[in-house]
């Protein structure tokens, strides 16, 4: 996912901008001022402060050659660099990134602009549990003092903002930035809870040839085809399941969703996933000692099951379409899921559950009855894509999906 990710954009971003007139270009530097939220105990005592930096982005203004950018009117894509500091030094260390963007208009008049902006790239953290890992004196890992957010030094970086421009003088504007951004390498190496942050920017944006800029003319294009489009992806990838095993456990999928076209830049679908996560068959240590054993104790397993390894589900999926280039997010609910009745360990230790379809449950504790998938997909031919996903519960990552599929 963090190499692939940032290929597939960069892919995009790359081919869009070369379309584009070679003077619409911009340079923007941003301060970054902001938080990182506290979703897990150990943050809280790692956190130390707010979160500061900077980035430099270079936006170029899309002229209109191609359909899409009049259907999401005329939006600007970038690359952006971007350097934090994590307010703690010897154990969060610091963030830096290289992100490709789109910026999507909102609302423009003479006196302000506004655009959404969502953007994924690839991120380096110089401080990972490896090198900022403090121990008791028993030699046991103090997770209080460690860094269990970020287990390499290679991560996604996701980024999602509301910003904004004013006009201050002929080719220079105010910009503001308020939005979500998040680090982490999605359960490949563990421990990765990952790195959410709310964060402010404001800074400057200059078009040096502001005397020449070209402006994107309208014309009359064609609305995209109204009728369902039916995907298949087969997909697959490895992850961890504790950082005190140090085992990879294979993980794959297979998605088939039907979906129809709202507008011109957005479909909605409707999905069925079914999934394999070798994890599950991964023994408690504390029930029996086989060579598939394991210390992580919130899944109560005690004998390795295939039933146990396979989850299905449905899922309302949300996409936005960009040329070759569609990116989503999908809401799932379990039908079939064996590893309920599996947590919280305490529980099923001591009891045997029957869980509904839908139940209250703690993120902290258990995976629950909701997941949810990040994707992106870019178009190989007119049938074949590439696709990835992100697979979570909530705010905690499960998988990353690599995948091909095939669309008619």
């Amino acid at each position: 996912m963090k190499k692939t990710s940032f290929i597939f954009l960069s892919f995009f971003i790359i081919s869009t901008t070369f379309a584009q007139k070679t003077q619409n270009y911009e340079f923007k530097a941003e301060y970054i001022y902001g938080t990182i939220l506290k979703h897990t105990k150990h943050l809280e005592n790692l956190v130390k402060g707010p979160v500061s930096g900077g980035e430099l982005a270079i936006e170029w203004q899309t002229a209109g050659n191609k359909p899409w950018n009049q259907y999401l009117n005329f939006p600007k894509v970038g690359i952006g660099v971007v350097y934090m500091n994590l307010s703690n030094p010897d154990t969060l260390g610091n963030l830096f990134a290289l992100y490709p963007y789109i910026n999507i208009p909102l609302i423009k008049s003479k006196f302000i602009n506004l655009y959404l902006k969502p953007g994924a790239g690839i991120s380096y953290l110089n401080k990972t549990f490896k090198n900022a890992t403090a121990y008791y004196p028993s030699c046991e890992v103090n997770l209080d003092k460690s860094n269990g957010a970020i287990g390499s030094h290679l991560n996604v970086y996701f980024t999602g903002s509301v910003n904004m421009e004013i006009p201050l003088t002929s080719g220079v504007s105010l910009t503001g930035d308020l939005g979500w951004n998040h680090a982490s390498n999605g359960s490949i190496i563990q421990p990765n809870s990952g790195i959410n942050m709310l964060n402010a920017f404001i800074g400057l944006k200059y078009s040096p040839n502001y005397k020449s800029l070209i402006a994107p003319v309208k014309r009359d294009i064609p609305n995209i085809s109204k009728r369902l489009t039916t995907e298949i992806i087969l997909s697959g990838g490895v992850r961890q399941l504790y950082y005190k095993d140090n085992k990879f456990f294979p993980i794959s999928s297979v998605a088939i969703a039907e979906f129809y076209p709202l507008t011109n830049y957005y479909r909605m679908g409707l999905g069925v996933d079914a999934f394999y996560d070798g994890v599950f068959g991964a023994v408690n240590s504390s029930v029996v000692a086989t060579e598939n054993t394991t210390k992580y104790t919130r899944t109560y397993i005690t004998s390795n099951l295939t039933s146990n390894k396979f989850r299905v589900g449905i899922s309302w999926q949300h996409e936005m379409i960009m040329g070759r280039l569609t990116a989503g997010f999908h809401f799932g609910l379990y039908l079939y899921n064996p590893i309920k009745n599996l947590e919280s360990y305490a529980t099923a230790a001591t009891s045997t559950l029957n869980k509904p379809l839908i139940y209250s449950y703690n993120i902290n504790n258990e995976d629950g009855w909701l997941y949810t998938r990040a994707s992106l997909k870019y178009a190989l031919s007119k049938h074949t894509f590439a696709s990835i996903g992100l697979k979570t519960h909530l705010q905690k990552a499960e998988f990353i999906e690599w995948g091909l599929g095939y669309r008619f």
